[in-house]
């Protein structure tokens, strides 16, 4: 069987206390931190309360047969941060698993889809979500925008989820707002409402922060970030 535990926002208090007995009972445990990150004391304090070793694993593993190939005569956990259907990958893995026939079973839990509503938005005026992916030398795609510029057009709110594959390597709000500048200004497209963008960082943590996107202050804001670009 395949358990697809969601961790919560941020520290190990927001991880389902049902998840506990889960992955004290599994043969395997592995959790995955590029499509989030957690506290960073995370992993060691559930190793502690468990007694299970904790295994990070990467993109290449999440989204090939290795996570699937274990739970055909095991039960295997895996950590998601915030909830585990999130993210297009992890339907992914639920296909591969029905396919398989191999259990599965997914506890949920609180995600940045939810803590959106402290910015005082509705959570129903938003519209598709989409990401901006960390640039290389090589590597620029824009269709993030076209995401952007629909919900626009629909008075819907856009949430932006930023890159994050470390503490140190990560799509920094500064950055992101260059980068839709820069293609707003390509496109001669003046849509986006500067003054009303907002900026979040580490939600559900002590430290987040919630605040009109400024060039001033947003330099040192730590991951996980996103921003809001309000319809």
């Amino acid at each position: 069987m395949l358990y697809l535990i969601g961790t919560g926002l941020y520290y190990l208090n927001d991880l389902p206390l049902r998840a506990i007995d889960v992955i004290s009972s599994c043969s395997e445990v592995f959790i995955e931190r590029y499509t989030n990150l957690n506290d960073i004391t995370f992993i060691e304090k559930l190793k502690k309360i468990t007694g299970k070793n904790i295994e990070v694993i990467g993109r290449e593993e999440v989204e090939s047969s290795f996570i699937t190939d274990k739970a055909v005569d095991k039960d295997i956990a895996l950590l998601i941060p915030g909830d585990p259907l999130a993210a297009t990958t992890h339907f992914s893995l639920v296909e591969e698993c029905y396919q398989k026939n191999i259990a599965v079973k997914i506890i949920h839990a609180s995600s940045i889809f939810s803590a959106v509503g402290e910015t005082g938005l509705s959570i129903y005026k938003f519209g598709g979500t989409t990401s901006i992916p960390i640039y290389t030398e090589n590597f620029h795609p824009e269709s993030f925008f076209d995401t952007i510029e629909k919900n626009i057009n629909c008075d819907y709110h856009t949430l932006v989820l930023l890159e994050v594959r470390d503490e140190k390597n990560f799509v920094k709000p500064i950055e992101a707002m260059k980068i839709l500048k820069t293609i707003e200004e390509k496109n001669n497209k003046n849509i986006i409402k500067w003054d009303s963008v907002i900026v979040l960082s580490q939600l559900g943590s002590d430290s987040q922060t919630i605040k009109i996107i400024n060039e001033k202050d947003i330099n040192n804001i730590k991951p996980p970030c996103a921003v809001i670009i309000p319809g």
